[in-house]
């Protein structure tokens, strides 16, 4: 008795997984997080930097329910390029010690493209990339729900980003 409810159960719950994919109004958002391409061989350290947070960025978009990343600007509906990076120091603090976390304040910049709209979003944190990229990466996210709920309710197209990248 006990087993065969347990399986009706089971077989209740697939069912009503299946029920909500398919009601699903449109396929997730496609992201694909880039840079410009290095011109030396060794990266500068400017170069190496957006590289990093191109890591960074990809790291805390792809923890956000609804979107799928993918590892190429033709797969994507959404360009995400890092374009900036800038750090701003604080000087000197305290009362003469050491510092143990790094002073002042640095800052990602982001051109997202998604379709025919496109914005420029900034990730800020005090004192570590990692911490400016999720940021930047919320705010994307923010932008990127906003602008595929406009194009569902719209009839917009959400179609492959052009492969200008």
């Amino acid at each position: 008795m006990l087993k065969s409810l347990m399986a009706i159960v089971a077989l209740a719950m697939i069912a009503g997984a299946s029920i909500a994919a398919q009601s699903s109004s449109s396929p997730a958002p496609r992201v694909f997080v880039f840079t410009a391409e290095p011109k030396s061989d060794p990266p500068s350290a400017d170069e190496q930097g957006r590289l990093d947070s191109v890591k960074d960025v990809r790291e805390a978009l792809s923890h956000k329910a609804g979107l799928n990343m993918v590892s190429s600007a033709s797969e994507a509906t959404v360009l995400v390029e890092v374009i900036e990076r800038e750090k701003t120091d604080a000087g000197a603090g305290g009362f003469g010690g050491t510092s143990v976390t790094p002073q002042g304040e640095v800052l990602l910049r982001l051109h997202l493209k998604f379709g025919e709209h496109e914005t420029d979003v900034k990730g800020v944190a005090p004192g570590y990339w990692g911490r400016a990229a999720k940021d930047a990466a919320e705010r994307a996210f923010k932008w990127i729900v906003r602008i595929d709920n406009t194009q569902g309710k719209h009839g917009g197209d959400a179609s492959a980003v052009s492969s200008r990248y």
